[in-house]
């Protein structure tokens, strides 16, 4: 079953938003009345705090929803990492559903294979953003910091200079990983982002990264393992 962390913070759960919507990411919508489950991929229009209105419009403009605007609906990012319920105010006459912004938001560790953590032994990991405009940045590698990894999927840190502009479905390719050097690409899409303090109180962010496909886990950790034993 997969874990989940739960965000009450309207600031928070408003910033999980906005980084859907600013790059495009469907919401699937999902309402229960009766016996008939009725269903819409969605994406955000806006997001108005003074008001606390999310506004919400079909993926295809041509379709139209057919909610009960008396029901709750249910909504979750086309990654699985994002789960929330809202209200519906109104859906007006332009075809937007204007709900209120979700009081409560879950989101969800959709890794369901074996995790290994080196979160301690500060291990650099050297990645780049394909999905940033800027010609420059998008050439860029950074160095992170490696929390853990799994076959499907990676956690790692690093300073919220270097990543603040990351947004929810960027692709980020990954070169190396403590060395290792990756002669079959790895890429994933960044499926959660959080900022947090260091041990220094230095602001880093946190982002995980769901892979494209499965990674060689076992001859990764072979390489790993070796590298922390030599410079033990």
């Amino acid at each position: 079953m997969a874990k989940r962390k739960a965000l009450e913070d309207i600031l928070e759960i408003a910033e999980v938003l906005e980084s859907i919507g600013e790059h495009g990411n469907h919401l699937e919508l999902c309402q229960t009345v009766g016996d008939t489950t009725l269903r819409s991929l969605s994406v955000i229009k806006n997001i108005n705090l003074f008001s606390s209105d999310l506004a919400i419009r079909p993926k295809n403009k041509i379709n139209q929803f057919n909610f009960d605007p008396e029901l709750p609906i249910f909504a979750k990012n086309e990654f699985d990492s994002v789960v929330f319920q809202c209200e519906i105010k109104k859906i007006n006459h332009r075809n937007l559903i204007i709900a209120n912004i979700p009081a409560l938001m879950y989101l969800l560790n959709t890794r369901d294979s074996e995790r290994y953590n080196f979160q301690d032994l500060h291990l650099p990991v050297i990645f780049k953003n394909d999905s940033i405009i800027n010609y420059q940045k998008k050439h860029l590698f950074f160095e992170g910091t490696l929390i853990d990894i799994s076959e499907n999927g990676i956690s790692l840190t690093a300073y919220t200079d270097m990543i603040e502009d990351y947004n929810f479905g960027d692709l980020i390719v990954f070169s190396t990983i403590n060395g290792y050097s990756l002669t079959k690409k790895i890429a994933g899409r960044i499926v959660y982002k959080n900022k947090i303090k260091d041990a220094h109180e230095q602001s880093k962010c946190k982002i995980a990264v769901k892979f494209d496909r499965p990674i060689p886990i076992k001859q990764i950790l072979k390489y790993l393992e070796n590298q922390i034993y030599i410079n033990a």
